[in-house]
């Protein structure tokens, strides 16, 4: 039903049981296309309901086999379910290996590729590579800041002028 119909849902309902319709609720039929189904469904169901209740009043009981249907018609749907999750599982493990199988031809081909020792020698000197401006940035006593002196080494390396006459 549309929202709009939402409002006509209990006349509908009441419609069907008693068989009197409002003149609202007959001009709305004539004007919309959903209702006039539904009543019509409804309408069907009291129907099937009305030749029921003389079973159920009566203690009429269902059918000798009936509860053997119902157990294996839920045991079929089970087994159906059962072998679907086997089919899906088997599916997706198929997709999985397909993928290792890709992801790993992938990598052996990535490290049999070399690279020629030209082109090694030029990666290198461009990691190698400093700006112009770097030298700007450079600070006085920077290579005293980067390593520490040995016992008996000083930071200073001041060459030792020996006398020529000794």
């Amino acid at each position: 039903m549309k929202d709009a119909c939402g409002k006509w849902k209990d006349q509908l309902l009441e419609a069907a049981l008693t068989g009197a319709t409002s003149k609202d609720l007959e001009v709305h039929l004539r004007t919309c296309t959903i209702c006039p189904r539904e009543l019509d469904a409804l309408q069907a169901r009291k129907v099937q309901l009305d030749e029921l209740l003389p079973l159920v009043a009566r203690g009429a009981e269902p059918p000798a086999d009936f509860q053997a249907r119902v157990l294996a018609a839920a045991e079929a749907a089970s087994e159906a379910s059962r072998a679907r999750q086997w089919r899906v599982w088997t599916l997706a493990g198929a997709a999985a290996a397909i993928v290792a199988l890709m992801i790993g031809a992938a990598v052996y081909r990535r490290a049999a590729q070399t690279i020629p020792e030209d082109e090694l020698a030029a990666v290198q000197k461009l990691t190698e590579w400093r700006a112009p401006s770097d030298a700007l940035l450079v600070t006085p006593g920077q290579e005293i800041l980067r390593k520490m002196p040995r016992l008996g080494e000083s930071y200073l390396n001041v060459p030792v002028k020996k006398n020529e006459e000794e």
